[in-house]
């Protein structure tokens, strides 16, 4: 049986949150957040209905864990006022290979940031006490917004494991699986502190903004065909690239976008969605381009269309939009043509991505391209 772990001390923490063993005055706070429609979706084993019952057990499991050196569980709780969050534990499997991360956040407190400062802080504590060798990760699919959490923490995307847990209704689920090691940490470290000169970092200034370059969280259901097995190739340097721009990088006869926009570097295709027009040379405010041909705009940052072009069409989901009109001005039907039958059932899709990393100053893509 394996020793008793004591928690750390002192408590882990950021000046932001602080991470502690659950009390037994936790219950209501945990019975309350478990109401959460979102919570009881994607924790596949939480019992439901939730009660103050299952809330005490809950923190019951978590002290037997540290017993029994099975588990470290937390509370993650804000460091000014103790005020609970939510909850970040590490499962240890029976290898340093077989550990693993989990995480849920309190409906009130998300959007700030807390589950990847939680998990920031427990993974690197994990590979600092246990030598772990590959930390765990896993959501369901759907949950794109844990998913990019797990990227913002430097983990990386493994694949889908088929009937990997099982639900509360003892029903097979499949797991979006993600893993660091202990070199994934260190790039993580480096990308976050800014790198340095030959240091390798993964995150490097941009040469006239002073910026630090980091890769956007795309949604990952808008990578692109062919992408999943593609090899990473070098799109460009990144002291080329400055906040706020965009560029067309040709690859093997690919035309490659590479913009800059508030959320961090994104690589797509340099064609507008609806007439493939080069985005590159459109205006790019904020996360959203221009097409230069219909006033047609996308956002970089989600991939979806902010305003349809000016010829209509149908939109990504196959709703219909009629041709754009001036504001007050009488809508001109048009004959039937196989032209305008044409624009009718043209649709404009959604951007797709190639998912992108920095090494040692280049930014690099997974670009489906055939080798020489």
């Amino acid at each position: 049986m394996p020793d008793p772990i004591n928690p750390p001390e002192p408590p882990l923490g950021d000046g932001v949150v602080t991470l502690r063993p659950f009390r037994a005055d936790d219950a209501p706070a945990i019975y309350a957040a478990c109401q959460d429609p979102g919570i009881q979706r994607w924790v596949p084993f939480l019992p439901v209905p939730y009660t103050e019952a299952d809330a005490r057990a809950f923190i019951l499991l978590t002290l037997h864990a540290w017993h029994e050196g099975t588990g470290c569980e937390f509370a993650i709780v804000d460091a000014a006022s103790g005020r609970f969050l939510g909850a970040v534990g590490l499962h240890l499997g029976v290898s340093q290979r077989r550990h693993a991360i989990g995480y849920w956040v309190a409906p009130e407190a998300r959007r700030r940031g807390v589950a990847v400062r939680a998990v920031r802080l427990l993974s690197r504590w994990a590979f600092d006490r246990f030598g772990t060798q590959r930390l765990s990760l896993w959501t369901l699919p759907g949950n794109v917004a844990s998913q990019a959490v797990a990227e913002s923490c430097g983990f990386r995307h493994e694949g889908t494991v088929r009937n990997w847990e099982v639900d509360r209704d003892e029903g097979p689920v499949d797991a979006v699986m993600f893993s660091m090691t202990p070199d994934d940490l260190a790039d993580q470290i480096e990308l976050e502190a800014g790198g340095g000169a030959g240091s390798g970092a993964r995150a490097v200034a941009g040469a006239r903004a002073g910026a630090v370059a980091k890769i956007a969280v795309v949604p990952r259901e808008l990578r692109a065909v062919g992408t999943r097995v593609a090899p990473f190739v070098e799109v460009a340097a990144v002291a080329e690239l400055t906040p706020g721009s965009m560029r067309r990088v040709t690859l093997a006869g690919m035309d490659l976008l590479v913009a800059w926009p508030p959320d961090g570097i994104v690589v797509t295709d340099d064609r507008c969605p609806h007439m493939a027009a080069p985005l590159s040379v459109g205006g790019l405010d904020g996360c959203v381009v221009a097409c230069p041909f219909h006033e047609g705009r996308f956002d970089l940052c989600t991939g979806e269309t902010v305003q349809m072009p000016t010829t209509g069409g149908l939109d990504a989901d196959g709703n219909y939009h009629a041709p754009w009109s001036p504001s007050g001005g009488e809508i001109k039907p048009e004959p039937p043509t196989k032209k305008m039958e044409a624009r009718r059932l043209t649709r404009v899709n959604r951007l797709r991505y190639y998912p992108a990393r920095i090494r040692d100053g280049i930014l690099e893509a997974q670009v489906p391209i055939l080798p020489e």
